[in-house]
C-alpha cells in the first residue's frame, strides 16, 4: 500500500487546498466529489482493476451522495463561525477524501 499511500495523500491534500479556496462559494463540493471520483480511478487503475461504466458511474453516485450527506451537513453548519467554519471545511474535506482513498484501495486491491 506505501506507492498507493502517496497518491491518497496527494488528492486529499488537493482537496485541503481545493475546499481552502472555494469554501465561501456555495456549491462547490461537487468540484470535491469530481477529485473524489478522479481519485477513485487513479486507484483502480494503479491495482489493475477493471472499472466499466457502469461501475463508474455507480461509484460517482454513491460517493456523491455519501459525500453530500457527510461533508455538507456538517461543514454547512460550522459555516455560521466564519473562521471555525472554513477551517472545518478544509479538515473534514482532506480526513473525508483521505479515507475514502484508503477504503477504496482496500477494496480495489483484493
Amino acid at each position: 500500500m506505501g506507492p498507493n499511500l502517496k497518491i491518497i495523500l496527494f488528492y486529499a491534500l488537493a482537496a485541503g487546498l481545493l475546499a481552502a479556496l472555494t469554501s465561501p462559494i456555495p456549491g462547490t463540493s461537487l468540484l470535491l466529489t469530481g477529485l473524489e471520483v478522479l481519485m477513485v480511478v487513479h486507484l483502480a487503475k494503479r491495482n489493475n482493476f477493471d472499472l466499466s461504466l457502469r461501475t463508474l458511474g455507480f461509484s460517482a453516485t454513491t460517493i456523491w451522495g455519501v459525500s453530500s450527506i457527510l461533508k455538507d451537513a456538517g461543514v454547512e453548519l460550522l459555516r455560521f463561525a466564519p473562521v471555525l467554519g472554513w477551517a472545518a471545511g478544509v479538515i473534514v474535506a482532506i480526513l473525508f477524501v483521505f479515507f475514502l482513498g484508503i477504503v477504496a484501495n482496500l477494496y480495489f486491491s483484493k
